[in-house]
This record gives C-alpha cells, sequence and structure tokens, in this order.
C-alpha cells in the first residue's frame, strides 16, 4: 500500500495551552477507496511539563512506540495513521481502519515488550473520513 509521508504541523490551543497538530497530506485515492470505514483514536496521558506539552523524555517514548504502531499497522494494511494531537498532557493519534477489532490486536502485539501503557482506544464509523477533511480543512492548505 502506497501512502503519502507528507505531513503539515500547526500549533494551536486547547483550552488555553499549547496543542500540536501534525497532519498527513494527500490521502485522497485511500479516502476514497471505501478500504478504511473507521476512525479510531488511541489516546495516550503522560504528565508533562507545566504547559501541557510533554517532557524531553516522553517526547522520545511517544515518538518511538507511535512509529513502531504506525509501521505495524500500515505494513499490514490495517490502518492509516492520518494526524496527531499533543497538549493538555495528552497525544491523540487518529487512524482510518479496517475496524477496532482488527486494530487493537496489533497494538498489543506491537507493545507487548513494554510495560503496561496508559492507552485507551476509541472507535467510530466515518466512511467519509468526514474528521479527516475537517482537520485538514482547519489546519493544512490542502484540502
Amino acid at each position: 500500500m502506497q501512502v503519502s509521508n507528507e505531513w503539515f504541523v500547526a500549533d494551536a490551543e486547547n483550552d488555553g495551552k499549547p496543542l500540536i497538530v501534525r497532519g498527513r497530506l494527500f490521502l485522497d485515492s485511500l479516502r476514497q477507496s471505501g478500504e478504511f470505514p473507521t476512525r479510531i483514536a488511541l489516546v495516550w496521558e503522560y504528565h508533562g511539563e507545566d504547559k501541557g506539552l510533554p517532557t524531553e523524555k516522553e517526547t522520545q517514548a511517544l515518538d518511538l512506540l507511535n512509529e513502531k504502531l504506525r509501521e505495524a499497522l500500515e505494513e499490514k494494511g490495517v490502518a492509516i495513521l492520518t494526524a496527531i494531537f499533543i497538549g493538555n498532557r495528552t497525544a491523540r493519534y487518529e487512524y482510518y481502519g479496517i475496524s477496532v477489532e482488527r486494530f487493537a490486536p496489533i497494538v498489543d502485539e506491537t507493545f507487548a515488550d513494554y510495560p503496561a501503557l496508559p492507552i485507551k482506544i476509541g472507535a467510530k464509523s466515518d466512511p467519509q473520513w468526514s474528521n479527516y477533511i475537517e482537520t485538514i480543512q482547519q489546519f493544512a492548505i490542502q484540502p
């Protein structure tokens, strides 16, 4: 599966605290394919600094584990990472996938060698990728 690796980065605010938004661009062919009708959010709460952003150590852990999970999910064709929201002591990774039932076992497998992580997974049907489109329109220049 060929997936764009072009991203935008934007600074925003959430409850008066900084929010860093990263979103993946140029996913129209995947969006329109209908293969990934479920929006899946993986939420990781961290301790963070005073302004709610992760510490350097937390940033390294978030980045490392996010990259491992993204690679596993995308290589298996189960889900595509589309956006990342970091701020207010929460990192939210938004994927579009086949189903949460296919997603969750890969999360468990990927993180099996790590201590229990403070993550939650939620899913919602969004076959039109409405949430993704809204994020792109709000933060990026490409619709």
